[in-house]
Protein backbone atom coordinates (compact mmCIF):
# COMPACT_ATOMS: atom_id res chain seq x y z
CA UNK A 1 0.00 0.00 0.00
CA UNK A 2 0.99 3.65 -0.84
CA UNK A 3 0.51 6.87 1.06
CA UNK A 4 -1.49 9.24 -1.56
CA UNK A 5 0.54 11.92 0.59
CA UNK A 6 3.64 11.57 0.07
CA UNK A 7 3.86 8.72 -1.92
CA UNK A 8 5.93 6.15 0.42
CA UNK A 9 5.26 2.22 0.59
CA UNK A 10 3.53 1.39 3.41
CA UNK A 11 4.71 -2.31 4.80
CA UNK A 12 1.35 -3.13 6.22
CA UNK A 13 -1.41 -1.18 6.41
CA UNK A 14 -3.27 -2.66 9.12
CA UNK A 15 -0.56 -2.11 10.99
CA UNK A 16 -0.11 1.63 10.25
CA UNK A 17 -3.17 3.64 10.77
CA UNK A 18 -0.93 6.79 10.11
CA UNK A 19 1.71 7.49 6.91
CA UNK A 20 4.96 6.76 8.64
CA UNK A 21 7.12 9.25 6.67
CA UNK A 22 4.51 12.16 6.32
CA UNK A 23 1.62 11.67 9.07
CA UNK A 24 -0.81 11.38 6.62
CA UNK A 25 -4.33 8.98 7.41
CA UNK A 26 -4.15 5.94 5.90
CA UNK A 27 -7.56 5.55 4.52
CA UNK A 28 -7.81 3.67 1.61
CA UNK A 29 -5.77 1.20 -0.62
CA UNK A 30 -3.40 3.22 -3.23
CA UNK A 31 -2.54 0.35 -6.01
CA UNK A 32 0.44 2.39 -7.18
CA UNK A 33 2.64 4.92 -6.35
CA UNK A 34 1.74 8.78 -6.58
CA UNK A 35 4.26 10.25 -8.89
CA UNK A 36 6.54 12.66 -7.32
CA UNK A 37 5.44 15.15 -10.03
CA UNK A 38 3.66 18.74 -9.22
CA UNK A 39 0.49 18.98 -8.42
CA UNK A 40 -0.89 21.39 -10.89
CA UNK A 41 0.55 22.83 -15.03
CA UNK A 42 1.38 26.29 -15.76
CA UNK A 43 -2.11 27.47 -15.58
CA UNK A 44 -3.31 25.96 -12.41
CA UNK A 45 -4.90 23.05 -13.59
CA UNK A 46 -4.69 19.80 -11.74
CA UNK A 47 -2.28 17.17 -13.44
CA UNK A 48 -4.68 14.31 -15.49
CA UNK A 49 -2.79 11.92 -12.58
CA UNK A 50 -3.67 13.87 -9.97
CA UNK A 51 -7.16 14.40 -10.92
CA UNK A 52 -7.43 10.94 -10.85
CA UNK A 53 -6.01 9.82 -7.56
CA UNK A 54 -8.82 12.79 -6.46
CA UNK A 55 -11.70 10.93 -8.26
CA UNK A 56 -10.66 7.39 -7.55
CA UNK A 57 -10.39 8.48 -3.81
CA UNK A 58 -13.76 10.12 -3.63
CA UNK A 59 -12.38 13.75 -3.08
CA UNK A 60 -13.70 17.12 -4.52
CA UNK A 61 -11.00 19.21 -6.17
CA UNK A 62 -12.04 22.82 -6.44
CA UNK A 63 -11.05 24.99 -8.90
CA UNK A 64 -9.79 28.77 -7.58
CA UNK A 65 -8.98 30.27 -11.07
CA UNK A 66 -11.46 32.82 -12.15
CA UNK A 67 -13.84 31.66 -15.12
CA UNK A 68 -14.07 33.83 -18.37
CA UNK A 69 -16.80 32.94 -20.65
CA UNK A 70 -16.30 33.36 -24.08
CA UNK A 71 -18.93 33.75 -26.50
CA UNK A 72 -17.53 34.19 -30.08
CA UNK A 73 -19.09 32.03 -33.61
CA UNK A 74 -15.58 32.60 -35.14
CA UNK A 75 -13.29 29.58 -34.49
CA UNK A 76 -10.04 30.98 -34.83
CA UNK A 77 -10.92 33.86 -32.66
CA UNK A 78 -12.36 31.94 -30.50
CA UNK A 79 -9.15 29.73 -29.94
CA UNK A 80 -6.89 32.68 -30.26
CA UNK A 81 -8.58 34.23 -26.92
CA UNK A 82 -8.79 30.98 -24.65
CA UNK A 83 -5.77 29.83 -25.52
CA UNK A 84 -4.41 33.73 -24.55
CA UNK A 85 -6.50 33.26 -21.42
CA UNK A 86 -5.80 30.34 -19.99
CA UNK A 87 -2.09 30.86 -20.57
CA UNK A 88 -2.69 33.96 -18.09
CA UNK A 89 -3.87 31.18 -15.81
CA UNK A 90 -7.90 31.52 -16.06
CA UNK A 91 -10.56 28.73 -16.60
CA UNK A 92 -12.41 29.58 -19.79
CA UNK A 93 -16.07 28.08 -20.94
CA UNK A 94 -16.78 29.00 -24.94
CA UNK A 95 -19.76 29.08 -26.50
CA UNK A 96 -19.98 29.40 -29.99
CA UNK A 97 -23.45 31.20 -30.81
CA UNK A 98 -25.71 33.65 -28.22
CA UNK A 99 -28.29 30.42 -27.00
CA UNK A 100 -25.12 28.15 -25.80
CA UNK A 101 -23.95 31.26 -24.34
CA UNK A 102 -26.99 32.32 -22.59
CA UNK A 103 -27.42 28.02 -21.31
CA UNK A 104 -23.64 28.79 -19.93
CA UNK A 105 -24.61 31.84 -18.36
CA UNK A 106 -27.83 30.75 -16.37
CA UNK A 107 -25.88 27.43 -15.48
CA UNK A 108 -22.41 29.02 -14.17
CA UNK A 109 -20.56 31.26 -12.64
CA UNK A 110 -18.17 33.15 -14.42
CA UNK A 111 -16.03 36.06 -13.20
CA UNK A 112 -16.35 37.71 -16.71
CA UNK A 113 -18.02 37.40 -20.31
CA UNK A 114 -16.17 38.29 -23.26
CA UNK A 115 -19.51 39.02 -26.11
CA UNK A 116 -19.54 39.18 -29.68
CA UNK A 117 -22.16 40.63 -31.10
CA UNK A 118 -22.51 38.86 -34.54
CA UNK A 119 -23.50 35.59 -33.47
CA UNK A 120 -25.79 32.74 -34.98
CA UNK A 121 -29.68 32.05 -32.90
CA UNK A 122 -28.95 35.32 -30.36
CA UNK A 123 -26.85 38.01 -31.45
CA UNK A 124 -24.54 39.50 -27.89
CA UNK A 125 -26.82 42.10 -27.22
CA UNK A 126 -29.78 39.89 -26.65
CA UNK A 127 -27.25 37.43 -24.75
CA UNK A 128 -25.72 40.94 -22.34
CA UNK A 129 -29.61 41.93 -22.18
CA UNK A 130 -30.84 39.24 -20.60
CA UNK A 131 -27.77 38.78 -18.67
CA UNK A 132 -28.35 41.93 -16.96
CA UNK A 133 -32.08 41.75 -16.52
CA UNK A 134 -31.43 38.09 -14.42
CA UNK A 135 -31.04 38.81 -11.11
CA UNK A 136 -28.18 36.11 -10.17
CA UNK A 137 -26.37 37.37 -13.18
CA UNK A 138 -26.76 40.72 -13.53
CA UNK A 139 -23.14 41.43 -11.96
CA UNK A 140 -21.10 39.47 -13.83
CA UNK A 141 -19.13 42.34 -15.73
CA UNK A 142 -19.20 41.87 -19.65
CA UNK A 143 -16.83 42.89 -22.33
CA UNK A 144 -18.19 43.43 -26.00
CA UNK A 145 -15.53 42.17 -28.67
CA UNK A 146 -16.60 42.98 -32.17
CA UNK A 147 -15.60 44.29 -35.43
CA UNK A 148 -18.65 46.20 -35.30
CA UNK A 149 -17.29 49.41 -33.90
CA UNK A 150 -19.69 52.07 -34.82
CA UNK A 151 -20.83 54.54 -32.38
CA UNK A 152 -24.55 53.56 -32.24
CA UNK A 153 -23.52 49.84 -31.91
CA UNK A 154 -21.09 50.93 -29.06
CA UNK A 155 -23.63 53.39 -27.53
CA UNK A 156 -25.99 50.39 -27.28
CA UNK A 157 -23.82 47.91 -25.33
CA UNK A 158 -22.62 50.02 -23.09
CA UNK A 159 -26.03 51.24 -22.10
CA UNK A 160 -27.33 47.49 -21.75
CA UNK A 161 -24.55 47.33 -19.17
CA UNK A 162 -20.98 45.93 -20.88
CA UNK A 163 -18.22 47.59 -19.23
CA UNK A 164 -16.10 47.70 -22.07
CA UNK A 165 -16.60 47.53 -25.50
CA UNK A 166 -13.35 46.55 -27.47
CA UNK A 167 -13.23 46.45 -31.68
CA UNK A 168 -11.27 43.38 -31.98
CA UNK A 169 -9.37 44.75 -35.47
CA UNK A 170 -7.60 47.28 -32.94
CA UNK A 171 -6.92 45.33 -30.31
CA UNK A 172 -4.27 42.46 -30.23
CA UNK A 173 -5.12 39.01 -27.43
CA UNK A 174 -2.27 40.64 -25.18
CA UNK A 175 -4.14 44.21 -25.04
CA UNK A 176 -7.26 42.56 -24.33
CA UNK A 177 -5.47 40.49 -21.60
CA UNK A 178 -4.78 43.56 -19.85
CA UNK A 179 -8.24 44.93 -20.09
CA UNK A 180 -9.10 41.80 -18.37
CA UNK A 181 -6.68 41.80 -15.79
CA UNK A 182 -7.79 45.15 -14.79
CA UNK A 183 -10.91 44.57 -14.64
CA UNK A 184 -11.32 41.27 -12.41
CA UNK A 185 -7.05 40.65 -11.50
CA UNK A 186 -4.94 37.98 -12.53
Amino acid sequence: MFCTGCGYQVPDAQDFKFCPRCGKKIEAAVEAPIPAAPVGNATGELLPQMQALANSLNVKVEDKRKRILIVEDDLFIRELYQKQLEMAGYAVDVAVDGLEGREKVLTNNYSLALLDIMLPRMNGLELLELIKKEPTKKDIPCIILSNLGQDSVVEKGLSLGAINYLVKADITPMEMLNVIQERIGK
